[in-house]
């Protein structure tokens, strides 16, 4: 039996920690290895923590027992996210949200659907918080890139049981708790680094999921992996950090992996995309428009990244175009514009 590494990033966490702790000490998957590294709380999780840890050493439900790295400080969630995968020794990397509850066969369903020879990476289905809550809503069943360089989690805010009910091929999928063979996250790390410490947290996942399309590993979709997913539990959820970041680090992607023909290409849905969200922004968080500032700041960076990546790249961007889908913009527009970003459940 292979090892799956759990990966946890703590930041102010305590509210979510034990019942997130709890699924993942139920599983039925046996191989798990735990790495928790906190990021400077100051809430009390720290301490809870510590005390569980502590206690889990003896335990023997993970093995080795649970590590617990201090940082001391908020050093981003990409880096200390790979900084726990260095850490770690499994076969396949599992980063998991404090803010996600696992159902108990989630890991070795998920483990079954990344096993396949060329799938270096899994979504499971990911259901609104709280666990069975009434309204029985997707969260992300992977992730959806479409032509104007947005992206979504696929599925979100559909029925989960009229909708995605079969396996599939998906774009990529959501780190809050993904499946990553170790083997595809060498593949594709640049200078050591598997998720763009640049970034410092969001879009990490999507940039990821770009680069291990471009050396040809695919994901897959299982709707048997069952988790429920809060939100906005290891980050400030709607504030101008969040705000910021988001804004920033689609356009540190699109330096990184895209192509300047297919850019040119959708350059018109790509600039009322910008005039958009960039008026959304200036409405709710003018402040986050100051993320170009960064995207200026980083350009030397992204282009020397780009330059590696495009070098290894094995599959044509022709083929990564053909993978995007077209935007609803009517939709995107009623949900940031008039519901401030909130989730709108479907009713079919």
């Amino acid at each position: 039996m292979k090892t799956v590494s759990a990966v946890v990033i703590n930041f102010n966490g305590l509210a979510d920690l034990p019942a997130c702790f709890d699924s993942l000490a139920g599983q039925d998957y046996q191989a798990i290895e735990l790495v928790i590294i906190d990021n400077g709380s100051q809430d009390g999780s720290l301490e809870w923590l510590r005390q569980w840890v502590s206690g889990q050493a003896s335990a023997g439900r993970f093995i080795p027992p649970p590590a617990l790295i201090e940082n001391g400080r908020n050093t981003g969630f990409s880096p200390a996210l790979n900084q726990g995968i260095a850490a770690s020794g499994g076969e396949y990397l599992m980063p998991l949200n404090t803010d996600v509850v696992l159902q108990s066969t989630f890991v070795s369903r998920m483990v079954e659907a990344v096993a396949p020879d060329g799938v270096g990476s899994a979504s499971g289905k990911l259901l609104r918080f709280p666990p069975n809550g009434a309204d029985n809503a997707i969260d992300t069943a992977g992730h959806v890139m479409f032509r104007n360089r947005l992206a979504l989690n696929l599925g979100e805010g559909k029925k989960a049981s009229a909708n995605f009910l079969e396996p599939a091929e998906v774009w990529g999928t959501c780190g809050a708790a993904a499946i990553y063979k170790r083997e595809m996250l060498c593949d594709v790390a640049v200078d050591g680094e598997f998720f763009d410490e640049d970034f410092f947290a969001f879009w990490e996942d999507l940039d990821l999921d770009w680069r291990a399309r471009m050396r040809g590993w695919r994901c897959m979709f299982d709707p048997a992996a069952v988790a429920w997913h809060r939100r906005g539990g290891t980050g400030y959820r709607k504030s101008v950090l969040v705000e910021t970041h988001n804004y920033k680090n689609r356009y540190l992607m699109m330096i990184k992996n895209d192509s300047g023909r297919y850019v040119l290409r959708n350059l018109g849905g790509i600039i009322a995309t910008e005039l958009l969200k960039g008026g959304a922004l200036l409405i709710r968080c003018p402040a986050a428009l100051l993320g170009l500032l960064d995207v200026v700041r980083l350009l030397p960076a992204m282009v020397a990244k780009r330059r590696l990546i495009q070098s290894r790249r094995l599959v044509p961007a022709r083929e990564i175009e053909s993978q995007f889908e077209p935007f609803d913009y009517a939709g995107w527009i009623r949900r940031h514009l008039l519901n401030r970003g909130e989730m709108i459940v479907e009713e079919g």
